[in-house]
């Protein structure tokens, strides 16, 4: 076996339901692996509260190099406040075979598409398609005769020549902190979004990243006897990335990359959030 895969062994021959006493017992409390029990304490569940929604470039590797092409260790995110509802959703088609002279079948896996649904409070503030690419956007601004607005991208763009960088003609996308003009090719820039996973004890669960988000749906609903209104996107995902904090400590389990490189590893991306 090559020295740079990291594998954990399985307790071979353990019978792990003896100790099972389901009046007084919760189930991580009746087995034991290697001497050690799997206690789960309340300090040790995720809840809502404890997990952060982030905005960041929809292109990892776009986003650890600087401009010279150098690598860096990492990349900045910006927190998105105000979301009541997250969902995230991942399907994979499977396709059934079967064959003459036989009761069996084969499974064949198909493509895999991923959907993020956010609803958010509108407040005086960015809305939620301007939030969401506060870590994708470098710079934007208007120049020329014209209102057609110039915008540079974190994950690069067609350069216009003037006033320099990389910036891409778009539509206004809204006025002021308002954005919805989704047909604006502005939003056919993708972009990425991190989601932090912590405990009540603020350890570190892990961390996701998903790149390459483009927004299908824009919805705003408004009736009389609303007390704060809301507004929601569907987006569609490219990639979903296992990324770190640099805080957190994920030791090498099956199924897992180390953070920390070790054996010949590589690193995972490193994300923080923005001062």
């Amino acid at each position: 076996m090559p020295d740079n895969i990291v594998t954990q062994d399985l307790v071979d021959n353990t019978e792990l339901v003896s100790g099972w006493d389901w009046e007084n017992k919760h189930v991580n409390q009746s087995y034991t692996v290697n001497g050690q029990s799997p206690a789960i304490s309340i300090n040790d569940i995720v809840e809502s509260g404890t997990v952060l929604i982030a905005a960041g470039p929809a292109d990892i590797a776009s986003a650890t190099r600087n401009s010279k092409g150098q690598a860096l260790k990492g990349f900045r995110v910006v927190p998105i406040g105000l979301v009541e509802n997250a969902t995230i959703a991942m399907n994979k088609p499977l396709s059934r075979i079967f064959e003459i002279g036989s009761k069996l079948s084969y499974l064949i896996p198909g493509r895999t598409v991923g959907e993020i649904a956010l609803a958010r409070v509108l407040f005086d503030g960015p809305s939620l398609l301007k939030v969401i690419y506060q870590g994708e956007v470098l710079q934007d601004s208007y120049w020329g005769a014209d209102d057609t607005k110039r915008v540079e991208f974190s994950s690069g763009g067609k350069s216009l020549g003037t006033p320099g960088g990389n910036f891409q003609k778009v539509q206004p996308i809204g006025s002021g902190n308002i954005a919805m003009n989704l047909a604006s090719s502005f939003f056919e820039q993708p972009v990425g979004l991190a989601f932090y996973f912590r405990d009540h004890e603020n350890d570190d669960v892990g961390q996701i990243y998903f790149e390459g988000c483009r927004v299908s749906t824009y919805n705003m609903g408004i009736s009389a006897n609303m007390n704060v209104l809301t507004e929601s996107i569907r987006m569609e995902f490219v990639k979903c990335t296992p990324v770190t904090s640099g805080t957190d400590a994920i030791t090498a389990s099956l199924g897992d990359v180390r953070s920390a490189g070790g054996a010949g590893l590589p690193d995972l991306p490193i994300i923080g959030l923005i001062e």
